[in-house]
């Protein structure tokens, strides 16, 4: 007997548009127009026989029917996403897709795929790298690895490492001010993060020294910008540990003076609640966890 089921596509709008309250939001998920979201909606209605959204003047809500057909909607497309990702664990050729920021992957992942490679040959690693924070709900990715304080909603999160922050500089810059003082923080050139203005002010308090008038010779709006600064000899920057540990022992970075302060804010792997046991997944997380440069002081 064939199963009098709406076509997928018009669930999957449907959804995008319960859980936004908004065809103008779904539409901006999906690449449509918010005109072409209403439409396929009502196509779904007609399917259905049943009207899903009130029109508002402003907005949309939804109907005592939508909202109970959106639950049902979720669950199974909740069900449907772990069963393709169970059958192609399964069946395929593991493929491990990762998205992280550009610093931890051009400084801590790939000097060591080699090791993990030959480690696990059969676990294909795929890498993407962004500042924009990825919503595994909808992201082809299976782990994220992030900046935080550990707690997203609808994920499960493990702690890779701890944080301290430094000043770092290029060997020629330390060498032409030479730096070997603290208290020289106050004379030279130092680069600032532009989202984080106080950066400089807070760290030299929590080591106990009184910056009130830092020198600073540019502001940057990224954190890899201010070290590629600090590398080509413009400034002193603050550097987190673990995060420079390979630029410095390949001589790009020098820390002038031994004093870091604790960042509050830590690196963690996250993925999915129902993937937090995959084994390509523990593999990975075992493996870098494990890495020299994370077992530093």
């Amino acid at each position: 007997m064939a199963r009098k089921l709406p076509p997928l596509h018009l669930l999957h709008l449907f959804e995008a548009a319960g859980r936004n309250l908004s065809f103008k939001k779904a539409g901006e998920e999906l690449h449509l127009t918010p005109s072409a979201i209403s439409h396929q909606i009502k196509a779904l209605e007609e399917n259905l026989q049943l009207q899903l959204f009130k029109r508002l003047t402003r907005g949309v809500a939804l109907t005592a029917a939508g909202h109970d057909y959106l639950a049902v909607v979720q669950e199974s497309l909740q069900k449907l996403d772990q069963g393709t990702t169970a059958l192609k664990q399964k069946h395929a050729s593991p493929v491990l897709k990762i998205a992280t920021f550009p610093t931890v992957a051009a400084n801590i992942i790939i000097p060591r795929l080699g090791l993990f490679q030959s480690l696990y040959p059969d676990i294909e690693l795929r890498i993407e790298t962004g500042m924009n924070l990825v919503d595994l709900r909808y992201a082809e990715i299976d782990l994220a690895i992030r900046i935080g304080e550990g707690e997203w909603p609808g994920v499960t999160a493990e702690k890779l490492f701890d944080m301290h922050v430094t000043p770092v500089c290029s060997p020629s810059f330390a060498q032409q001010h030479e730096l070997k003082n603290i208290e020289q923080i106050k004379q030279v050139p130092l680069i600032l993060l532009s989202t984080m203005e106080d950066s400089w002010v807070n760290w030299s308090d929590k080591v106990g020294l009184k910056l009130t008038k830092p020198k600073y010779s540019l502001a940057l709006g990224s954190y890899d910008a201010v070290i590629q600064a600090a590398e080509q000899g413009l400034g002193l920057a603050l550097g987190a540990l673990p995060l420079e540990y390979s630029a410095i022992d390949n001589a790009r970075l020098v820390r002038p003076f031994a004093d870091k302060s604790y960042f509050p804010q830590a690196c963690y792997a996250v993925c999915r609640p129902h993937d937090v046991n995959r084994p390509d997944i523990r593999a990975f997380l075992d493996w870098f966890k494990q890495l020299d440069l994370l077992q530093k002081g």
